[in-house]
């Protein structure tokens, strides 16, 4: 959500056509942070007061759902936004930034190497390389339980019947053992909805960032 222009182009400007498959995110920490789940993370931050968290950049859904997580928990963390998760996880392992939100597969190898510490992830169940790891509903933080999603788009106004054939054939697609394989390798969920199921979730999202934005009077233009 770089802008409100452009926040409004996925509504009312794009066809969508489907969502391809969903990858869970999870709320990550470094091993300075003398707090091992989500409970005692939380009595730290409102006993410590400002807390640093990391981000690929303003106005993304990792910066977002930190906010969220904020306005549902009482602390008050400080956003660093960074041109890319490659350039902020150094710093999160470092210690030199505190937590971050981030996809699964960037910052699982830095969790199996005991880099970085997992306190709750956004999935639908528990995820079975981390059977120990609580989902954000579980711990009562279910608007906070959304995962990033990948999605094909068509441009406004294109003809229902093409939308549908397009559709059609990537479900297809996704129900190849190989192609299922390369997705699931990255930790990802299938899903290959219908174009209006995909259109339900855009405009759910969009409404709960936008009054988080609204919320937290973030600037990001």
């Amino acid at each position: 959500f770089p802008t409100r222009r452009s926040s409004d182009l996925a509504v009312k400007d794009f066809a969508p056509i489907t969502l391809l498959a969903t990858t869970p995110n999870m709320l990550v920490i470094n091993n300075d942070v003398p707090a091992k789940n989500l409970k005692d993370f939380i009595a730290l931050g409102k006993k410590e007061g400002k807390m640093t968290f990391a981000s690929s950049g303003s106005g993304t859904s990792i910066h977002v759902s930190g906010e969220l997580f904020k306005t549902m928990t009482g602390i008050d963390m400080v956003h660093v936004p960074y041109k890319g998760r490659q350039f902020a996880i150094p710093d999160l392992v470092g210690g030199q930034i505190q937590v971050m939100f981030d996809n699964m597969p960037s910052a699982m190898p830095f969790v199996r190497e005991n880099r970085l510490i997992p306190i709750v992830v956004a999935a639908p169940t528990r995820l079975a390389a981390l059977p120990n790891v609580p989902t954000f509903k579980e711990v009562g933080l279910e608007p906070v339980n959304r995962m990033a999603y990948y999605g094909i788009y068509g441009p406004k106004g294109l003809p229902k019947e093409v939308v549908d054939k397009i559709n059609a054939g990537v479900r297809k697609a996704l129900e190849d053992p190989a192609v299922r394989k390369r997705i699931e390798d990255t930790g990802s969920i299938i899903v290959g909805n219908t174009p209006e199921q995909f259109a339900d979730q855009i405009k759910s999202e969009y409404e709960v960032y936008k009054r988080v934005v609204q919320q937290q009077k973030l600037t990001l233009d």
